[in-house]
């Protein structure tokens, strides 16, 4: 769909935004921002910010689609997410970073499909270097991992259950945001990889995932 035909819908969006008081003025633009800024915005830890973009769903998808953004207010699993044209959400990370989201979403994709839709997959670091071994990854320094840690908790990916993170029983629980960030597409991929490396002893999975899986 073309801008012009969706014009008489920004332009109305738009004019809800600008019919906002100005403390709700105030509370959409630091959603906006943040959501500019990362991407996702989850209900679990950010439930006055969800709940008032529910509220205000018209006006804030008007900004993102003038903006030419995908914007999407998902209620069932309380996510809000957007993305720009180009689709770069993870065009800046390195290998680590992409290789460390790829694990975390297969271990999302596992614990998710027996739960019910109300609780989050929890894992343990300890679980998270098992996949490791699992692909014969080299596993990741402490600098780093304290890092990715972060990266994700700013993404609003998961969330850390305990204060150590570098210890083995340190629990993470992992939101849905993970269900937008990374495709199923790419899980299926990962865990075809995982099958076919348990069954031969030679290898260099690592090889195979920075080559065959691009961060956008």
């Amino acid at each position: 769909m073309t801008m012009g035909s969706e014009y008489p819908a920004v332009a109305g969006g738009l004019a809800l935004l600008d019919a906002l008081g100005e403390s709700d003025k105030q509370k959409m633009g630091a959603a906006l921002n943040r959501l500019l800024a990362n991407n996702f915005l989850v209900k679990e830890r950010d439930r006055e910010a969800y709940m008032f973009l529910r509220r205000n769903r018209e006006a804030a998808q008007a900004f993102f689609r003038f903006l030419q953004w995908e914007f999407i207010l998902d209620d069932r699993h309380e996510v809000v997410y957007v993305q720009g044209p180009d689709s770069t959400i993870r065009r800046a990370f390195n290998r680590d970073e992409t290789i460390w989201m790829l694990i975390l979403r297969l271990i999302y994709q596992e614990k998710r499909e027996t739960l019910l839709l109300s609780e989050f997959p929890i894992t343990t670091l300890y679980e998270i270097r098992s996949k490791y071994d699992t692909f014969r990854l080299p596993w990741i320094n402490m600098t780093t991992l304290d890092r990715l840690v972060r990266l994700c908790t700013r993404h609003q990916l998961l969330d850390t259950l305990d204060n150590d993170v570098r210890s083995d029983d340190c629990r993470f629980r992992l939101f849905h945001s993970w269900i937008y960030f990374i495709n199923m597409d790419e899980v299926k991929a990962l865990a075809e990889r995982i099958e076919r490396y348990r069954q031969r002893e030679e290898g260099d999975l690592f090889n195979e995932v920075a080559e065959e899986t691009p961060a956008d």
